[in-house]
């Protein structure tokens, strides 16, 4: 089975990208701790697509999110935000190899994206000790990390490792992008061959698997200033979180 890690879902970002048929994705799983995002999550529109609501780590477990919903939310405290008001909340992990192990096979296609404020050191260094890290195929990683002041040296020897095992990585320095959407897609357009006969590709055009907050902040990125629209995002985002999480 072809299969797609999104480890750090947020809104769907990513996983708006993986859902694209060219791709041949037959399982997504995106993995998104933070409550407040999964009602936007579980808009989207697709059976393939199986929502995790837990961080993905080095441990199981529990951990405060600090600046739950947020697009830089982490477990670790000093890490750079934006926002002046932070909310915090107490998060499930789960540990990276027991997840692995347990949900994939190796004759599995595994694709594996991290874009989770730090934790993403914690995830690699887990499946690096465990070897679980020869089920992937190739990952995408930005290092968060860097942000970070307890955590920042990481970096360095996290990339040592995946070198070292040989295990085909890229981030969006290597790509010469900024990191977001845009990357992750050149990063698959690298990796995976495109089937450009693949069903369902008119139905992905359509954005018709998209929930109602993706569809409102396209329309708004194109049709207002940057600075406004970043403003109109926060309250976009902030007002399709609210009601009773299932």
């Amino acid at each position: 089975m072809r299969i797609f890690l999104d480890v750090g879902a947020h809104y769907g970002e990513s996983l708006d990208i993986a859902l694209d048929p060219r791709w041949g994705f037959e399982r997504i799983y995106s993995f998104e701790p933070s409550r407040a995002c999964h009602r936007i999550l579980r808009g989207f529109r697709d059976s393939r697509v199986v929502i995790v609501p837990a961080g993905l780590s080095n441990r199981a477990g529990e951990a405060t999110l600090f600046g739950t919903g947020l697009l830089g939310a982490s477990v670790y405290a000093d890490k750079g935000q934006h926002a002046r008001h932070l909310e915090a909340e107490v998060i499930a992990l789960t540990r990276a190899t027991d997840w692995l192990r347990a949900n994939t096979s190796p004759a599995d296609e595994i694709y594996l994206k991290l874009n989770c404020e730090g934790s993403e050191c914690d995830v690699l260094d887990d499946l690096l000790d465990s070897g679980a890290i020869d089920r992937i195929r190739s990952v995408y990683v930005d290092f968060d990390v860097r942000k970070v002041p307890s955590q920042a040296h990481r970096q360095a020897f996290v990339e040592q490792r995946l070198h070292e095992r040989a295990t085909p990585f890229v981030t969006p320095g290597t790509l010469a992008l900024p990191a977001g959407a845009p990357a992750v897609r050149a990063w698959l357009a690298r990796v995976r061959p495109v089937e450009r006969a693949a069903p369902g590709r008119w139905r992905y055009r359509l954005g018709l698997h998209r929930p109602p907050y993706l569809w409102a902040s396209r329309a708004a990125r194109g049709a207002l200033p940057k600075p406004v629209y970043a403003l109109a995002a926060r309250r976009l985002g902030a007002r399709s979180r609210q009601g009773p999480v299932r």
